[in-house]
């Protein structure tokens, strides 16, 4: 139909889609109008449930669930890092809701393989490993990479632009977006029989950058003013960034090949390579404490704490800043926020990742653009929003969203997570036993480990918690 054609909006600067437009009265931005839901028959006008149960109030273990009937589908199943904490290695989102609707689950479609997106997977599908899982090539790949088992890789399937998937009542529709990380997506979700469209846009448009103004820098900016410095060292270059920005790395080794020098991740080369020809390439932009370029600090450190051991060690070292752009955040700023409200055109409008100021704010630039604050939904974790008939509401009922905490590759319970609480409050007041123990190793040099039992450790264990 002509008033639902699909219009292409390309960027300048890269040539490439952005984001296709649905020019229908029915497109709408993770909530909206339906398409002539007046002559939907009353008997299809069923509930619709839309919920966060990770990303809201906060900024990580990202998913997002959407019901109708007998159907539901996921958008993403992240993890959030707990950096600094010794309790346990991150939290993912709360699965009860999923394990009690286990058989209504069609599907969990991946907008882009960022660990906040799809560090929980592997947790889910431990519980309920039937799940078909739905990804691009890139993020596809990154995900079959953290699943143990034949049989659970076999259940990532790849998705396609030009290709709906339809699942249940549910047909799921791809556009790319622009994001730090190759093959991110958003998606446009339509409820068929009730003629819904919920667009949801992954990270491009998520709200952690709700409250910078202006657009963000292109990435072709950033390469030019790497060039530069590339150029003009006369010693070692060192270029920190995060280890999915495959682009930067791309550029990088061209950088390298036109400025004839040579790049390395680690290893014997950096000996063997004269000061003034080395790029080392790592990670660390963040000052985390395990990260390499904390280790070339020779310490563990903070962030501003490895700037001040480089600088000590007598590094030129160069921050991103306003005045000397050196990173391009894969988040949309306020003019791409509005930017995306425009062309989509939503009735109702939910933003989803960030702190509840960032929340805040993007509902603040939605109603500027025209959006009743009534039909603005800034929820909090676990707060449904529903819909029936042609309005969408904020529902009395939640979904259990307290987080599960994850430690050394396997859920930790809320009760042994307390257990865990009690025993080290114990061995706090009366202390510990340390034991050490050399390997023992027979005539063929095989490797014999000591056999300590079981009941040792269990043994330590009750004591603590008794006494």
């Amino acid at each position: 139909m002509e008033e639902n054609k699909v219009e292409e909006i390309i960027l300048k600067e890269k040539n490439s889609v952005l984001c296709k437009k649905y020019n229908s009265s029915g497109s709408f931005y993770l909530g909206g109008e339906p398409v002539g839901s007046e002559d939907i028959p009353k008997s299809l006008r069923t509930k619709i449930n839309g919920v966060d149960i990770g990303g809201l109030h906060e900024v990580g273990k990202n998913c997002y669930i959407l019901e109708k009937n007998e159907d539901i589908i996921i958008v993403d199943c992240g993890i959030k890092f707990l950096n600094g904490s010794n309790l346990a290695d991150g939290t993912v989102p709360n699965f009860s809701y999923l394990l009690a609707n286990r058989e209504k689950i069609k599907g969990l479609f991946i907008t882009h393989g960022h660990e906040d997106h799809i560090g929980g997977i592997p947790y889910l599908l431990k519980l309920i490993p039937n799940i078909p899982v739905y990804g691009s090539e890139f993020s596809a790949s990154l995900v079959k990479n953290k699943l143990r088992g034949e049989e659970l890789k076999k259940k990532v399937e790849l998705f396609h632009e030009d290709k709906p998937i339809r699942v249940g009542e549910f047909r799921v529709n791809f556009f790319r977006v622009t994001h730090s990380i190759p093959g991110s997506f958003g998606l446009v979700v339509e409820v068929i029989k009730d003629n819904f469209r919920i667009v949801i846009t992954g990270d491009f448009n998520d709200s952690t950058n709700a409250e910078v103004e202006g657009n963000t820098p292109s990435e072709s900016k950033i390469v030019r003013r790497l060039e530069n410095i590339i150029a003009e060292a006369t010693g070692r270059v060192i270029i920190t960034s995060f280890a999915s920005n495959v682009y930067r790395l791309k550029k990088v080794i061209e950088i390298a090949k036109r400025t004839d020098k040579k790049i390395v991740l680690l290893g014997k080369d950096i000996a063997k390579t004269p000061n003034n020809k080395l790029i080392i390439f790592c990670t660390g932009s963040q000052g985390e404490e395990r990260a390499v370029l904390s280790r070339l600090a020779h310490q563990i450190y903070e962030v501003e704490k490895v700037s001040n051991k480089l600088f000590a060690l007598g590094a030129k070292v160069y921050e991103n800043s306003k005045e000397d752009l050196l990173h391009a955040s894969g988040h949309a700023c306020q003019e791409d926020l509005k930017l995306m409200l425009t062309m989509v055109k939503p009735r109702y409008f939910m933003p989803f990742h960030g702190d509840f100021r960032m929340l805040k704010k993007h509902g603040h630039l939605a109603q500027e653009l025209g959006i009743p604050a009534k039909n603005i939904f800034v929820c909090s974790n676990g707060e449904v929003v529903e819909a029936k008939g042609k309005e969408f509401f904020l529902s009395k009922k939640t979904f259990p969203a307290q987080p599960n905490y994850v430690l050394n590759g396997r859920l930790l319970p809320m009760e042994e997570l307390s257990n865990n609480l009690t025993l080290r409050e114990k061995m706090s007041q009366g202390g510990f036993l340390l034991v050490i123990s050399g390997l023992i190793m027979n005539k063929n040099h095989q490797q014999k480990e000591p056999n300590w039992g079981e009941e040792v450790r269990n043994y330590m264990e009750e004591e603590l918690l008794k006494n």
